[in-house]
């Protein structure tokens, strides 16, 4: 670890947390939606419009919204600014990524010395015809021109594929699989504003779940929906003086192999994360990030997730408020949120009791663009 590394260790937190129900769709227009989760978050964090300078957005993530305009399919920090009468931003950036990435700017933000306080928000948008992601078209460039010939467009039949391999080579079951479904949500049923909350899953409604991809079954994939939410980051010394309980960031990292892990850079063991927030745009993403993350060794998660180890109450709870699965396709946003109100102690009947360090996997852990590991601990 450098020095450098060293000294960003819990040297800045998240204070305020904003977010919105979660809709199919909305009857309100998106900036309204992201208007609120911001607001929300400047007032949970015990600050005023004014005292944000600093702003990080994610307009358009991993898998963006198309060509609908700011304020309606996207919100970008001159729409944000100017809808909040911000007028003293000394630091604003858009980004096209995730949230865990957003945060990582903030923190280095913060630590520059270039803002007091940033805000960070995600706004998602499901457009009324359902289109998400197409990969349609009689042209393919790049490496799509070996793969959308044989009609791997998209995430969805790629993953599939992946999965059929796992499978094979270390005989996982569909039925090991729901316990990451199944996980999820039993967790959402504690989570007033997921979007499954009230809608409880049997293994037999599971199983017989119409399939996308084979062995992919539309169970196994999140659900497009519009909501919004905000954080608010400052540094360590300032977070002292707010309401709640800082989550301050002991660490974040890649996952490439070689490198500092998280666990490493931030000093937390794995024995002692209390809960984990692990992305699953498909289910068996968490297989394939507990692998990675070391709790278990390659080829063992399928097994290792069973007889409830991963449910409130298990050795280690996963995805608490009901990720992706569970609340809605939020792109990591609903983890990092979660994993803050866990370490605040703010989630009620699915609180983690004495959570003091939560980790947040966030993005596809197949892809090395997207990989990252963040640890929120309570000092």
């Amino acid at each position: 670890m450098t020095d450098a590394e060293r000294q960003i260790r819990n040297k800045t937190a998240i204070v305020g947390v904003g977010y919105t129900p979660v809709l199919r769709h909305a009857q309100r227009s998106l900036g309204a939606i992201a208007m609120d989760a911001a607001l929300d978050a400047i007032a949970d964090a015990g600050l005023k419009r004014e005292d944000i300078d600093g702003y990080v957005g994610t307009p358009s993530g991993p898998a963006a919204a198309g060509g609908n305009p700011d304020g309606v399919g996207q919100i970008s920090a001159p729409y944000l600014a100017g809808a909040l009468g911000i007028q003293g931003l000394r630091f604003s950036v858009d980004i096209v990524g995730l949230p865990s990435t957003a945060l990582e700017i903030a923190i280095h933000a913060l630590y520059g010395g270039l803002c007091r306080y940033v805000l960070l928000l995600r706004a998602m948008y499901s457009a009324p015809d359902g289109q998400r992601s197409t990969g349609s078209g009689t042209r393919a460039a790049g490496p799509a021109q070996f793969t959308l010939p044989y009609g791997l467009s998209g995430g969805g039949p790629q993953f599939a594929l992946g999965l059929q391999r796992y499978m094979h080579e270390h005989g996982a079951t569909r039925e090991e699989l729901f316990a990451i479904v199944d996980a999820a949500r039993t967790h959402a049923q504690l989570n007033p504003v997921a979007y499954w909350h009230g809608k409880t899953l049997t293994l037999e409604d599971y199983l017989n779940a119409r399939f996308i991809y084979q062995p992919l079954c539309l169970l196994d994939c999140d659900l497009p929906v519009t909501t919004a939410g905000a954080l608010i980051v400052t540094t360590a010394e300032r977070a002292r003086d707010l309401p709640h309980r800082p989550a301050y960031v002991s660490g974040f990292a890649g996952t490439a192999p070689g490198k500092e892990t998280v666990f490493e850079l931030s000093g937390v063991e794995r024995k002692d994360v209390d809960a984990a927030q692990i992305y699953d745009g498909y289910s068996p993403f968490v297989w394939y990030w507990l692998e990675q993350l070391g709790f278990c060794a390659t080829g063992e998660a399928h097994a290792w997730c069973q007889d409830g180890r991963i449910k409130l109450g298990g050795e280690l709870p996963v995805n608490t408020a009901g990720g992706n699965l569970g609340e809605g396709h939020f792109q990591g946003f609903g983890h990092l949120r979660e994993g803050t109100m866990q370490i605040m102690g703010r989630c009620g009947d699915r609180q983690v009791p004495g959570a003091k360090n939560c980790l947040v996997a966030a993005g596809q852990p197949t892809s090395s663009r997207s990989r990252h590991a963040i640890m929120l601990s309570a000092l």
